[in-house]
């Protein structure tokens, strides 16, 4: 739920150019197949090695043509936001890394310690918590000038009046319902007076077989939007701008401060929910002020499903989630 840290190159477009955007570092991934087929051929194999009949170092010379031709399409696939060496070592990187963690591992990558769910609000492990704020922004494909005009000046102001602690704005996509929104027509089929008229039973079944296929087809789905609000410790545990936050923000001495002056972790937890829902409810405040928009603060549960689709990267069934959500523990003590 952190801002993520953003990969900065060593060096912005200093690789000598051969043609065009290519690089003396692309000629060199074109060229490798081939080479390495050659010194394979000339040096590992033996002369009289022979394929089909055919001498290896006789067809040495095609094979590595078609090599080069491999590596040079593998060039020219690369991505434009980055290069070829570094488009393999970061394939080559992905493959060779885990694809399951333990918990203690996960913590490390999702940075979630626990779920606050009479808070709505997720700690990290750095102790700051987090909540969000669904948006429905206003339909403005036909709108004019005017009204692009004074919603963008109505977000503006938002932003300058509303938000005065750092926030970030998230979007993503989840598949459409598709059983849901047809599970009000096959519910149709049951009707007596659709029962009754053999026409209207197979129009519904049409349309439902229809619909179905057209949006897999399609492969529609539908765009939300959030604003993921944030409080951290540091930011309620001193009065803004007194000394002894000064001193706190100080290397090393900030550390021994803020251990000695740190209130209760429980006291400490409190306090940030309060904290983070005004916060929320001044968002969602601002929000709605702009004309045709609509904000609603998301639910513990919501968030917590909204967090593991974004690392899963599939849509994720809410009931599995409700469930782990536990606030009697599974083993208790008996009296």
């Amino acid at each position: 739920m952190t801002s993520p840290a953003k990969r900065v190159p060593k060096s912005i477009g200093t690789d000598a150019k051969l043609f065009g955007t290519y690089t003396l570092t692309d000629l060199a991934v074109g060229l490798f197949p081939a080479v390495v087929l050659v010194l394979l051929t000339q040096l590992a194999l033996p002369p009289t090695a022979s394929v089909a009949g055919y001498r290896l170092q006789s067809i040495a010379l095609p094979i590595a043509v078609l090599a080069m031709c491999l590596g040079g399409i593998f060039v020219y696939l690369t991505p434009s936001y980055t290069t070829s060496l570094d488009w393999i070592t970061t394939m080559l990187g992905y493959r060779r890394r885990p694809k399951q963690h333990s918990h203690d591992a996960a913590k490390e990558y999702t940075q979630l310690e626990r779920v606050h769910e009479d808070a709505d609000a997720i700690e990290r492990t750095d102790g700051a918590f987090v909540g969000a704020v669904q948006v429905d922004p206003p339909m403005l494909a036909l709108a004019t000038d005017d009204e692009w005009e004074r919603t963008a000046t109505a977000f503006a102001e938002f932003l300058n009046s509303t938000v005065e602690f750092p926030v970030q704005f998230y979007s993503t996509t989840h598949s459409f319902p598709v059983e849901e929104y047809l599970a009000t027509y096959e519910a149709r089929l049951d009707d007596p007076d659709v029962q009754s008229n053999p026409r209207l039973s197979a129009l519904i079944e049409e349309y439902v077989e229809w619909y179905a296929t057209e949006l897999e087809q399609r492969r529609m789905t539908i765009r939300d939007h959030y604003v993921i609000i944030t409080i951290r410790p540091e930011d309620v545990q001193f009065e803004h701008e007194s000394i002894v936050a000064q001193v706190a923000r100080i290397p090393l001495i900030g550390l021994f401060v803020r251990a000695i002056a740190a209130p209760p972790v429980e006291t400490q937890r409190a306090v940030l929910a309060d904290a983070l829902d005004e916060r929320v409810r001044r968002v969602t405040a601002g929000l709605r002020d702009i004309d045709d928009c609509s904000a609603t603060p998301v639910p513990a549960r919501e968030l917590v499903t909204l967090v593991a689709e974004f690392w899963h990267d599939d849509d994720l069934p809410q009931s599995n989630l409700s469930q782990r959500l536990r606030r009697t523990p599974i083993i208790r003590r008996t009296k």
